[in-house]
């Protein structure tokens, strides 16, 4: 309630936050962004006011908490363990803050809970959950694509476990049947079967600051997208080699952007396949970067402010620090005028600087849910769904945040389904943790009395 009056009606991301705003008005899949958090747009522009859509995802952050404290439950978690697992989407401020921008984060978290949820609900799924986890999850992936393995790791847990053909059949049929539609909703917009085409952008954004081409060389078209800058003085911001005019995907004359972004695409492969060994530096360096203490940023690299509450300036100043408090009008009705409260905007960002998940603790339930699932493995039937549930919610994660670095780069935006996953595994994984302890404490009294008996006889 304090981050929407604080910023009413909501706060925009220059570029992406437009692009969205934009695909919601004219109705077409995006070439930047899919369009499935747009399409969300365009149903609110109905009420006219761009405060519902903050509204509601605040309310999704709510939604998110509860469901997660009932899935904890439903997984047989003490009571006091599923709530600490609800906490960080209920109180990191990054979370609370997302919810108040137009950018499609929190409905992506809410998809992938709700999907994985309802596929983890009961042991065995039938026809009707598997369709249900199948269309949240294929929803997800056309709010952010980066997040299509997690559909994939679904599939896969309903072949493996036994008994789930019926669930598993409805998963990949209306899951493929909302991603081939979307597909081709695309090709008849773009002339060719797709989702994006960006891909090529970002990827070339991932190389162009390690890209060494003075020690091998590139054929044709490509060398002339190597960065004129020697190593030791090139930006090492993915971000301006994928956006920036001046980088030279962008600057050079290279033909149309479909043909730049699949020059973009071929340089990238050509630097990965010369240099398997730094791409796959940078892309983990990245990856582990959210389970660091701390928030923070290197230099030269996203400007971490700009998922922090902005400071009240920002309302007087409207494009200060990539912010702008200016709000689109397209697809809304009338003039929208921000009408920020300045008396909440400075506790909020007090807050901030330590109201927020610690990424040691993301780790911590990550590790903690990969050690029980090794009970898989050892053929325990004890809490085994529990354990599959942990798993599962524990390699979504990491997958998810795994993609974004080797794609694009860390931002703490694109760990935010850290949050709705990982606590509610660690918390899986505590609880089982401590039923192996109260047992092995049961176990000691009575090893000790056979002792005695033996002893005694």
């Amino acid at each position: 309630m304090a981050a929407s009056l604080a910023y009413w009606p909501a706060i925009e991301l220059f570029a992406d936050s437009y692009d969205f705003l934009r695909l919601a008005r004219v109705l077409e899949p995006g070439w930047w962004h899919p369009s499935g958090y747009s399409l969300l747009l365009a149903l609110l522009s109905l009420s006219g006011r761009l405060g519902a859509v903050t509204v509601l995802q605040h309310l999704l952050g709510l939604g998110m908490g509860v469901l997660i404290y009932l899935f904890a439950l439903r997984l047989g978690v003490r009571r006091w363990l599923a709530a600490l697992a609800a906490l960080p989407v209920l109180l990191d401020s990054y979370q609370v803050s997302l919810e108040q921008f137009i950018l499609a984060e929190t409905l992506t978290s809410a998809l992938l809970i709700g999907g994985l949820a309802v596929l983890l609900w009961r042991e065995r799924v039938g026809a009707w959950r598997g369709a249900l986890a199948g269309l949240l999850l294929a929803a997800a992936a056309l709010t952010r694509p980066d997040t299509l393995p997690v559909l994939v790791v679904a599939a896969l847990y309903l072949l493996v476990r036994a008994g789930r053909w019926r669930g598993l059949i409805s998963c990949c049929a209306v899951a493929a049947a909302l991603l081939i539609g979307y597909g081709g909703w695309y090709a008849a917009t773009y002339g060719h079967f797709g989702y994006s085409d960006y891909t090529g952008f970002w990827l070339y954004g991932r190389v162009a600051p390690f890209a060494a081409c003075h020690r091998y060389r590139l054929p044709g078209r490509l060398a002339q997208l190597c960065p004129p800058k020697p190593l030791g003085r090139r930006s090492h911001n993915p971000e301006y080699f994928a956006d920036a005019a001046t980088a030279p995907i962008h600057a050079l004359p290279l033909g149309s952007r479909d043909q730049r972004n699949v020059l973009g695409e071929r340089f990238a492969i050509a630097v990965i396949e010369r240099q398997p060994l730094a791409y796959a530096s940078v892309v983990l360096a990245d990856t582990w970067h959210y389970f660091t203490p701390g928030r923070w940023m290197t230099a030269d690299r996203i400007d971490m402010q700009r998922w922090r509450f902005p400071p009240a300036h920002i309302g007087r100043n409207l494009t200060r620090q990539q912010y702008h408090v200016y709000y689109a009008n397209a697809g809304f009705r009338g003039r929208i005028n921000a009408s920020p409260d300045y008396a909440l905007i400075g506790p909020l960002r007090a807050y901030q600087s330590v109201g927020y998940t610690p990424g040691p603790l993301l780790f911590a339930c990550l590790a903690g849910a990969l050690l029980v699932a090794l009970g898989l493995a050892r053929g325990g039937a004890r809490r085994r769904h529990a354990r599959w549930a942990a798993l599962l919610l524990a390699v979504s994660g990491v997958l998810i945040v795994l993609i974004a670095s080797m794609v694009a780069q860390f931002s703490y935006r694109y760990g935010l389904p850290l949050l709705v996953l990982l606590p509610p595994a660690g918390a899986a994984a505590a609880d089982i943790g401590l039923d192996a302890l109260a047992r092995l404490r049961l176990r000691r009294p009575r090893l000790g009395a056979e002792r005695v008996r033996v002893e005694v006889g």
